[in-house]
């Protein structure tokens, strides 16, 4: 007889991104059980996400908000199995003690830990319809299922980026697999990428390039203030309304030391097939709009030629 627990759906007999998704599901659910058979594990997995948080790159501890609300869920639980250690003698006397009042913290711990288990999911809920509404307004809409993904500035065009950046650290928003980043490198500088598709993102992890799959804005938002020496944006940028945009040249403002420089290498919206203006309408600006929203939000900012199929401009903006 067939078994058929073990067959895999060929639609995604070939999908690197289903095999990403069921490792790092059976990763989590082993750790989950482990962490239910030993407290002193979960109580020590706390300590070092502390302390990863504490000394992590911007971004690398993943994104901020669902981070947070990841800390919140294990937070949560109070654990009234305190260690008892390993020591002779102290461990009988602490384990007399735990014994001796274990039923009355119980009574009170199982109370935080429902009114804590409500307060968490109620912060999910509100971060679920706090997505929700910026979908509707348009502040976080994805429209690459119908337009298709932006393609990543060419090689030249990633050579011109780079040659704007000879030191210090540049984060590339979004970095696809990683041209702008190697570019960058290649110039003497360091820098990360961040991107949304965590497969696009893979050849260049495989490279050595410092790749990151998170949602590029989010990101942005969790980079510390002065920070960074330089910024590309390219890709999703093209995707983005108004509001969003000037929402991240204000957040690029904040990140950038003094002296910093900000690139951003997009296609001129008027330049799109027509199907594609059509499902992107109102969403991308072209180098001379980019231009104006740098200049209101106190960049030096000016547009220059470069050869290219799709991207002829680059707009090249100091911190002032």
């Amino acid at each position: 007889m067939a078994d058929h627990g073990n067959q895999r759906d060929p639609g995604t007999a070939n999908d690197p991104a289903f095999d990403i998704r069921r490792v790092r599901a059976e990763i989590e659910a082993e750790a989950e059980v482990r962490r239910r058979s030993d407290p002193e594990l979960a109580r020590r997995e706390r300590e070092i996400e502390r302390a990863w948080v504490d000394v992590a790159p911007p971004g690398a501890a993943g994104a901020q908000h669902e981070l947070l609300l990841d800390r919140a869920d294990r937070l949560s639980l109070i654990d009234v199995d305190a260690p008892i250690g390993a020591r002779s003698g102290v461990r009988q006397v602490k384990g007399a003690i735990r014994k001796a009042i274990y039923w009355y913290l119980r009574y009170v711990t199982d109370q935080i830990n429902a009114l804590s288990n409500v307060m968490t999911r109620l912060l999910r809920r509100m971060d679920e319809r706090l997505e929700a509404v910026e979908h509707a307004v348009g502040l976080a809409a994805d429209d690459t299922g119908l337009a298709g993904p932006v393609p990543a500035p060419s090689p030249e065009t990633a050579s011109r980026i780079a040659d704007q950046f000879d030191s210090g650290h540049v984060l590339v928003l979004s970095c696809g697999a990683g041209s702008a980043v190697a570019a960058c490198v290649a110039r003497g500088a360091s820098a990360h990428g961040v991107d949304r598709d965590p497969v696009t993102v893979l050849p260049g992890v495989e490279q050595g390039l410092d790749l990151r799959a998170a949602d590029p804005l989010t990101h942005l938002s969790s980079v510390e203030t002065d920070s960074l020496d330089g910024v590309v944006l390219a890709g999703i940028v093209e995707t983005l309304p108004l509001p969003s945009i000037v929402r991240m040249a204000e957040d690029i403002v904040r990140v950038l030391a003094p002296g910093g420089r900000l690139v951003v290498a997009v296609a001129d919206p008027a330049d799109r097939e027509p199907v594609e203006a059509e499902l992107r309408i109102g969403r991308g600006l072209s180098p001379a709009g980019w231009q104006r929203v740098l200049e209101s939000r106190g960049f030096d900012a000016r547009v220059t030629e470069v050869s290219g199929d799709r991207i002829r401009e680059l707009v090249i903006a100091d911190v002032t």
